[in-house]
């Protein structure tokens, strides 16, 4: 027999302990938010004891302690068997005590670290040879090799949010973290070139092949004097959308500038993100 509900009316304590007390064997899934962001996880009962959990990239113990601040959403139990590996050795009121102790420290973190939303890179100015790291210490300062927000390390980080936040504060109390401003892309410094197609250039001379899609019509304004903020202009796009056919347009050989490696891996980066 299934459970189903509302987080709200029924808290993840109450429902955990449920299914325990129930000595229930089956896949709990919550489908949330937590401060606003959307988290996602499942755990696993077996004969009432919780034996792993998955939530993203995290796995066992580190995934139960960050479904565990899940504060809205929908859960909901299924009843059956599952082969899995047991990565979760702590008893429940074990796994509740950590987790309800993680989520008062977390607090604590949150008010002493900059905004979630700013970006951190590694300090290149302070040697890490005589600064012992443990290794899941270099793991989360290795996510910050390439410049990203803390947010965004939160979401690929394989531990839970309680000790990425806790040990990117003490990499920034150490300084090999620091913070950094979001590197901006000046869309009117990059004037694109147009590749010379012979077939398809005297179609277009002739009127006879006009441009159909958003990047066509970006292509058939590029004149080797234009820059990109001219034709985002011109055709009223967002620096996202002129900067998505840029990168399109480069790819496919239709187009050259005179641009570095960093800065179309920064283009390449900030037309994916959402």
């Amino acid at each position: 027999m299934g459970v189903e509900g509302n987080i709200k009316d029924f808290p993840l304590v109450d429902v955990l302990n449920l299914l325990s007390f129930g000595a229930k064997t089956g896949i709990l899934k919550i489908n949330g938010k937590k401060d606003r962001e959307d988290l996602n996880g499942e755990i696993y009962f077996l004969n009432g004891k919780i034996v792993d959990a998955n939530s993203g990239v995290k796995k066992g113990e580190e995934a139960f302690y960050d479904i565990f601040l899940i504060d809205e959403g929908n859960f909901s139990f299924s009843v059956k068997d599952f082969k899995r590996e047991k990565t979760i050795e702590k008893n429940l009121d074990s796994l509740l005590l950590e987790g309800i102790r993680r989520a008062d420290e977390l607090k604590g973190l949150q008010s002493k670290l900059p905004n979630i939303d700013s970006f951190l890179e590694t300090n290149p100015r302070v040697s890490t040879t005589e600064i012992k790291l443990t290794s899941d210490e270099w793991q989360i300062l290795n996510l910050f090799r390439d410049k990203r927000t803390i947010r965004d390390a939160l979401k690929i980080s394989t531990f839970s949010e309680f000790v990425t936040l806790r040990t990117i504060y003490l990499l920034l109390t150490l300084n090999l973290l620091k913070t950094t401003e979001e590197e901006k892309i000046d869309i009117s410094k990059i004037i694109p070139k147009r590749v010379i197609s012979p077939v398809k250039d005297t179609l277009s001379i002739l009127g006879l092949s006009g441009p159909k899609s958003v990047c066509d019509k970006v292509l058939f304004k590029i004149d080797g004097s234009k820059s990109l903020q001219d034709i985002a202009i011109e055709l009223k796009l967002s620096d996202k959308e002129i900067l998505s056919c840029f990168i399109k347009l480069l790819k496919e050989t239709k187009v050259l500038a005179n641009i570095s490696l960093d800065k179309l891996k920064l283009i390449e980066k900030l037309t994916k993100e959402e």
